[in-house]
């Protein structure tokens, strides 16, 4: 999963979705949390599945990687019909669709709104110092997900994992556990510096406009 193209998606599309206002996303995402999660049968999960695909055509979002997002969960939904006892086709059709379609509605808002848009919204409602703590976890992702790629990069240029060699796969996944944590810490230490050095007082701005 790319996060810097879901990224670059949401910041660079131009259509109808992405140019709504984020408050009127969050307020739609949450009443369809709200009606999924009151679903008592398959019916409505699934009408609101087909609106969400309709919606990400009629947005111009990449389909494919709307739909593979949205499939992720299908591994928790494996690992519940086979730790459930007494389960008929209508309650797992609804349990299936219901976290599908919720799945599809969160994809569906990363990809059409922006961070700095999303941000803009919680500023005006919760404190400075938690919409900070949200912007650094939300960038921290971000450096996981890049230290994650360069590891696994080297992991394989150095030869990869051998499970029949117990000891030398031990010695390098702690070697690559001991650079990941390194690149971490000063990849995050790069953010705070430059962040500062642009001005950052735990305040976030958007279009030139302090969160009040």
């Amino acid at each position: 999963m790319d996060l810097n193209y879901i990224d670059y998606i949401s910041i660079s599309g131009r259509s109808w979705l992405h140019r709504s206002p984020a408050g009127f996303k969050i307020l739609f995402l949450s009443a369809a949390v709200i009606i999924l999660l009151s679903a008592t049968s398959w019916r409505l999960p699934a009408i609101v599945t087909a609106a969400m695909i309709a919606i990400a055509v009629s947005a111009r979002l990449p389909l494919k990687l709307v739909l593979t997002l949205s499939l992720y969960p299908v591994i928790f939904i494996v690992i519940f019909l086979f730790s459930v006892s007494g389960l008929t086709l209508s309650i797992l059709a609804t349990v299936s669709l219901r976290i599908i379609s919720l799945t599809l509605a969160v994809v569906i808002f990363f990809l059409s709104t922006s961070f700095p848009a999303v941000f803009a919204v919680l500023g005006r409602i919760l404190p400075d110092f938690l919409v900070t703590a949200l912007f650094f976890t939300y960038r921290s992702i971000f450096l996981l997900s890049d230290g994650f790629a360069d590891i696994y990069t080297a992991l394989h240029l150095r030869g990869g994992t051998d499970f029949r060699r117990p000891v030398f796969t031990l010695s390098r996944l702690g070697m690559a556990l001991g650079h990941f944590l390194a690149h971490i810490i000063a990849a995050s230490q790069r953010m705070a510096e430059n962040l500062k050095l642009r001005g950052f007082h735990n305040h976030i701005y958007y279009l030139g406009k302090r969160y009040e």
